[in-house]
């Protein structure tokens, strides 16, 4: 049966020719086309997909089954390959047969806007792949100015249900190659120190035995990274992992990684070893509460289908997700419970079929198996702000009360409010369903929510008064509000929770302690917000501060002065989110102890189980001595972040930190 019913990439690396390297699009930027790129027939088919079905990495080319009879194109950039004879193709796809005959799937050339000229095609007769795809291009559109290529398919497109597609590289080998092709898997967004990660792969016919990786913040001091043991043949990959964290004040920062050497030695192609991004320091994170929207209806038997395992799954993460389903208008003729607001989310998504799902406003294909991988990267992405709210009804009338607390600065940010009825009946048609849950029965103030620019720690409120007379609403007593915050134009779900009823939040934003480096403020006072802490001379480790709320579900954010001497911050935000007390502690020298103003370094844990992060002491020299005055561990010169002393028994120790600038720091450190 059809799968479907249906309604008549971080980073791209462009056809900028990479020297050898003509073409390389992963889709890592989740846009569709990509930058440079273009379609032509059923453009509205073709998506960015939240999935690896064709064998490479999330995201990827997604096309959809439409029925139609006809023929689309995706079209790459132009590429100058004036000179060559010869060019390497290779892709990764998966084809999900559906009937024969199947639309067939190829690849064609052409030159100056002229007559396409397959090279590869295939007509599949049952399910393909996923599978790499390689083609050596020998034909007269090679040697061109102006040389395109695409990936076609053409055909009875009822016949099909989806086609996967990653990872198009069109290249010549050099001999010794290699290109740094993503950074996505380094965070955008971090509080805690980060780690740099990236991917590499071989375009050259050198076997790729070792690398040495490099990146630098804000043009700041060069970390390197040496990776052995390699052994990449040509086009694999390699996921690295930088031994340095990144640790800066906050705000955006310019991150910039490059290829050095592979073998021991620049490679023959140095145009392809750079990438550049933007990472964002923001002061506090807490998990990401996934949202999930489902476009379903009940005149859909696909959407049965889909639901039949995918309402006990929301149930069963009932307190881990916000659910919102919107009933649509067709298959003729369509769910009784069709709003025009659902229909504006429709077309906010682009959604031309039913059932169609989106997992934090990326669209995800609707089996067990996608939503599980859904939720599960969903969980690795942090929080960058905190949702609360409490709804109450008089009648009809709701009173809903929203408050958004951001961790960063971050414009063009919509808050959408969606009251929902937990289970209905009365809209049951004619695909076996007699329940649907969470559906959306008013949005408020309306389907375009209310959008603002949010500024780090400063909270947002909405209070509405909404009327739901006339909604479709079965019973006043089972209902239910989502709040989400969403980005207006990428559709990034920043995060999402459910209102409570009749909820009422404590206002208490106030701490009962305040320690440093694990010792209680002598002199802390709840209601004393201002402490000047003189340090000791030579200090030149910021202190770990620590803030104890009164009330444990305040929010505590804590950020560390950058320097010494200088201010830490600790912001307590109340249970309600808008209650707030600011407490500082100024750090000094003692005048005639400490004249020079220090570089900090930060160390944590203290106590620790047995691996510290040290940040800012980049190529010092560090050595670890025990209660007796002992040695007992030394590193020449440091490069990484972190300092793994597991092999070290319990106990107190005396860890020395000799900068390349001659400053000497010495600061107790306990291994539990």
């Amino acid at each position: 049966m059809k799968t479907k019913c249906l309604l008549f990439v971080l980073l791209f690396l462009s056809a900028i020719s990479f020297g050898q390297t003509f073409l390389w699009e992963s889709f890592d930027a989740g846009q569709m086309p990509p930058s440079g790129w273009s379609i032509n027939g059923l453009p509205a088919q073709w998506s960015a997909s939240n999935t690896n079905n064709a064998g490479g990495s999330a995201p990827e080319a997604k096309f959809t089954y439409v029925q139609q009879n006809t023929t689309t194109r995706l079209i790459s950039p132009m590429m100058d390959l004036t000179g060559l004879t010869s060019v390497k193709l290779s892709f990764k796809y998966f084809y999900d047969w559906y009937a024969n005959p199947a639309p067939k799937i190829g690849v064609a050339t052409r030159s100056h806007n002229g007559t396409w000229n397959s090279v590869w095609e295939r007509v599949p007769t049952g399910n393909v792949g996923p599978v790499q795809i390689d083609v050596q291009i020998t034909n007269s559109d090679v040697g061109q100015s102006e040389f395109q290529i695409c990936i076609f398919l053409t055909g009875n497109m009822y016949n099909l249900d989806y086609v996967y597609i990653d990872n198009i590289l069109l290249f010549n080998p050099l001999n010794k190659d290699a290109g740094l092709v993503s950074l996505s898997a380094t965070p955008n967004y971090f509080a805690d120190p980060a780690q740099v990660k990236g991917n590499i792969i071989n375009f050259g016919l050198t076997t790729i035995t070792n690398a040495e990786i490099q990146y630098t913040v804000d043009n700041g001091p060069v970390n390197t990274t040496n990776i052995t043991g390699l052994s990449l043949a040509t086009q694999q990959s390699y996921t690295f992992t930088c031994n340095q964290l990144v640790d800066t004040f906050l705000g955006p920062h310019d991150l910039t990684v490059w290829i050095n050497k592979i073998n021991g030695s620049p490679d023959d192609n140095q145009s392809n070893d750079t990438l550049q991004k933007t990472i964002t320091k923001v002061c506090y994170s807490i998990p990401k509460k996934p949202l999930f929207e489902e476009f379903t209806s009940s005149t859909c038997n696909p959407c049965a289908q889909f639901n039949a395992g995918f309402v006990p799954w929301c149930t069963s993460h009932e307190e881990d997700i916000t659910l919102v389903k919107y009933q649509m208008n067709w298959p003729s003729p369509g769910d009784p419970y069709y709003t025009l607001e659902g229909g504006v989310r429709k077309d906010f998504y682009g959604v031309g079929f039913v059932p169609d799902l989106y997992v934090n406003g990326e669209e995800t294909a609707t089996s067990m198996s996608a939503v599980q991988q859904a939720f599960t990267q969903a969980n690795l992405q942090p929080g960058l702000m905190k949702v609360i709210g409490n709804h109450s009804l008089n009648g009809t009338v709701m009173t809903i009360n929203a408050t958004v607390l951001p961790f960063y600065n971050c414009s063009n940010a919509t808050i959408y409010i969606v009251v929902m009825e937990k289970i209905t009946h009365n809209n049951h048609m004619t695909n076996g369903e007699t329940s649907f849950h969470h559906v959306m029965m008013k949005m408020v103030p309306n389907a375009n929510g209310t959008t603002t620019n949010l500024v780090d720690r400063i909270p947002f409120s909405i209070n509405e008064n909404v009327n739901l007379a006339g909604t479709h609403i079965e019973e006043f007593t089972d209902l239910i509000v989502g709040i989400f915050v969403q980005d207006g134009s990428m559709k990034e779900v920043y995060q999402s929770d459910y209102s409570h009823e009749n909820g009422i939040f404590a206002t208490e934003a106030r701490l009962t302690d305040i320690s440093m480096d694990g010792v209680p403020l002598s002199d802390f006072n709840s209601d004393t917000y201002l402490y000047d802490v003189i340090l000791p001379g030579g200090t030149a480790i910021v202190p770990q501060v620590e803030g104890i709320p009164i009330d444990t579900n305040a929010t505590v954010i804590v950020v560390p002065a950058s320097t010494l001497p200088g201010v830490t911050t600790i912001d307590v935000f109340a249970e309600n989110l808008v209650a707030h007390n600011l407490y500082t502690l100024n750090f000094s020298f003692a005048v005639g102890q400490e004249e020079q103003k220090l570089e900090a370094v930060r160390m944590y844990p203290n106590p620790t189980t047995g691996s510290i992060y040290l940040l800012g002491a980049t190529h010092a020299r560090v050595s670890i001595y025990n209660s007796i005055g002992t040695m007992v561990h030394t590193i020449e010169d440091l490069t990484s972040n972190t300092l793994n002393l597991s092999s070290l028994i319990k106990g107190v120790y005396l860890i020395k930190i000799e900068k390349s600038d001659k400053t000497v720091i010495q600061k107790k450190i306990v291994i539990l």
